[in-house]
């Protein structure tokens, strides 16, 4: 096998596992590290709704069957799909552009007045109407199910959408519902039941790094952009490890040697406290490994160049970039950016929403499709 032959095949072989590697059902907007991961997990939700929200209102046989549901009568089932189809249009312009609703994170307990009301605990938070952002509890929201943020994030964009003229609270009465909390439970229930349906929304949310990445040999040169899962190894979600060519949901380049010989880059990057304080845990393994394709299908590995790193590339200040040389092989990566996900369309887990009883207590209390986490809104 010629130099070219083998330069071209490996281009292509890399720049189509690096697009297998990018794919996630949904997905936030790519920032730098460093900043909340939960916050992160908010915007692919946020993503998740949007393009759920386009699927139904697009899709004239989702539209037509949109809220039905053995639960409700068909003047709820009417009145839940009518409500929704006059709102979508503002939720999506409410969700993206220039008049983006943002989300601000919150350590604190959030507080509304429930129905009988006494203030209750609640998740999330939003005035009435399209101004102000949405507040979410952190330590609420952090290990949530992507369908259940989904539900959340339904429920509270629908108290900023206009319908004809007004705005939907939750202790309000409105027919053929109960209250206006039954109502926007109801629809954004049935928002989720699409998304699953329809794959917009996984089982758990992740964080996937990428990374541009080029590989050097002789006079010749290509490059592909690849992504990592984050594998977090605390609850907190500040420390992690995250890598090229080392698991098999990492993207991969390399350069063949021969035609069962390849060199390959692999990186691990271990990060104590989410880019904080210096700590001697922070550091990236650098290296150039042979891999050989055995007799009996087995890869046998070797590494040829190696170098350790006390600092994280991904972090702001360092140097971003990650570059190790053998001979007349070169790779380098830089950071590109980091961005939210969604990983897997089925998720099986039932959702509660915790509701206040007279006793003023917690108990399970199931609306619509199915129970849902705690949300609330200013009535």
């Amino acid at each position: 096998m010629n130099n070219k032959f083998r330069f071209n095949m490996a281009l292509l072989i890399c720049a189509f596992v690096s697009l297998l590697s990018a794919r996630a059902l949904a997905s936030g907007t790519v920032v730098g590290n460093g900043g909340d991961p939960v916050f992160e997990f908010m915007e692919a939700a946020r993503t998740s709704m949007i393009e759920t929200i386009k699927v139904i209102i697009n899709d004239p046989s989702e539209s037509a069957h949109f809220c039905e549901n053995p639960k409700l009568n068909a003047d709820q089932i009417k009145f839940c799909r009518d409500f929704f189809i006059a709102i979508a249009p503002d939720i999506l312009r409410l969700s993206q552009g220039l008049t983006k609703t943002f989300f601000v994170l919150r350590d604190q307990p959030l507080f509304v007045e429930g129905p009988d009301g006494i203030p209750m605990v609640v998740a999330a938070r939003t005035e009435l109407g399209p101004m102000g952002p949405i507040e979410l509890h952190r330590e609420s929201v952090k290990t949530l199910l992507p369908t259940q943020v989904l539900f959340l994030m339904t429920h509270e964009f629908q108290h900023k959408a206009d319908f004809f003229g007004r705005i939907i609270t939750d202790n309000e009465m409105i027919a053929p519902f109960a209250t206006g909390r039954d109502l926007i439970d109801t629809v954004a229930a049935a928002v989720v039941v699409v998304a699953r349906k329809k794959g917009k929304v996984g089982s758990q949310f992740g964080i996937r790094d990428i990374f541009d990445c080029r590989a050097f040999a002789n006079q010749s040169q290509f490059g592909a952009r690849l992504s990592s899962s984050r594998l977090f190894q605390a609850e907190d979600l500040m420390s992690y490890e995250t890598s090229i060519g080392k698991n098999p949901t990492d993207g991969s380049i390399f350069l063949p040697e021969t035609i069962d010989s390849s060199l390959l880059l692999r990186f691990v990057i271990n990060e104590p406290n989410n880019c904080g304080d210096p700590s001697p845990k922070r550091k990236s393994i650098i290296q150039i490994v042979r891999s050989v394709k055995l007799v009996n299908g087995s890869q046998d590995e070797t590494v040829v160049a190696d170098q350790e790193l006390t600092e994280n590339p991904m972090c702001p200040g360092s140097s971003r970039q990650i570059e190790i040389s053998k001979d007349e092989v070169r790779f380098v990566c830089n950071y590109f950016g980091s961005e939210g996900t969604t990983s897997s369309q089925f998720s099986l887990n039932s959702l509660i929403r915790p509701n206040r009883t007279e006793r003023g207590d917690l108990t399970p209390v199931t609306l619509g499709f199915q129970s849902t986490p705690v949300i609330g809104k200013h009535p």
